[in-house]
């Protein structure tokens, strides 16, 4: 008959159409030869939960119903985001208390260098780390 292996790479290789892509499997008459009615619907039945097991589907063409397609559609998954919200906020809080007890020291370095003083930097780690870890506790209790 055929292999689902073999199926699965003519899918890969064909784009998705309205969530969907198809191969040609073959004619029925083709697939199943001197098989009666009865015997070829068995055989549509078996190749149906095969393809399902797959997750692929059994179609027929709408041209020539003696024509079957696998068909693979795409599955939609519902994604919850909201680890992520939450570790970005988690981001922003971390950034915001290392830049209050950096800045003012990095200011005051700055103005050490501007004003020819020596104080100013060590006067802005001072007040910057406590004020960074007095946020980060505030932060914390919420």
């Amino acid at each position: 008959m055929f292999e689902i292996g073999t199926i699965r790479a003519q899918l890969n290789e064909l784009a998705f159409h309205d969530g969907k892509r198809a191969v040609v499997i073959g004619l029925v008459a083709d697939l199943f030869p001197d098989k009666s009615s009865t015997e070829v619907e068995t055989e549509i039945k078996h190749l149906e939960e095969r393809l399902r097991k797959h997750d692929l589907l059994l179609a027929r063409s709408r041209e020539e119903a003696d024509e079957l397609y696998a068909v693979q559609t795409l599955k939609y998954r519902e994604t919850d985001l909201t680890w992520m919200a939450s570790g970005i906020q988690w981001v922003a809080k971390i950034t915001t208390v290392a830049l209050e007890m950096v800045v003012p020291g990095a200011i005051g370095m700055w103005l050490d260098q501007k004003l020819e003083t020596h104080f100013l930097g060590v006067l802005g780690i001072i007040l910057g780390v406590p004020l960074g870890i007095w946020h980060l506790v505030k932060m914390t209790k919420r």
